[in-house]
């Protein structure tokens, strides 16, 4: 009887840490971004695949062509970022300076003191 007591609490304590991992939201369009921001110049999406767009080395300033993302006629900015497996924080930085998390990905997560947002891929 020890053992099937051993054997619940294995069970339970698996079903609980499997609850802590439940990915986090996608984007409604799976692994593309989008972000509207009709008044943009510019618009890139940084995150933890790209090395935050060249923040992370001593002194790094953020790249201008990291990350670019794609304007479309109707305000829309749109990336289509391939990271590989995993979960991935990520932000998108209007005109070089404002950060933002993702508005449509209710999943966020802290890169320093800056909220962002998570993404999961499966691919």
């Amino acid at each position: 009887m020890r053992y099937a007591g051993a054997a619940v609490f294995a069970a339970i304590l698996l079903l609980v840490s499997c609850a802590a991992l439940t990915p986090a939201g996608r984007p409604e369009d799976g692994a593309v971004l989008r972000l509207y921001r009709p008044g943009a110049a510019k618009v890139q999406v940084v995150g933890d695949w790209n090395d935050w767009g060249g923040t992370l080395v001593p002194g790094g300033v953020l790249d201008p062509d990291a990350g670019l993302m794609e304007r479309e006629g109707d305000g829309w900015w749109t990336a289509s970022p391939r990271p590989g497996r995993g979960r991935y924080r990520y932000a998108f930085v209007v005109d070089g300076s404002l950060w933002i998390p993702d508005p449509r990905n209710p999943e966020t997560a802290f890169f320093g003191d800056r909220r962002v947002s998570v993404l999961v891929t499966d691919e």
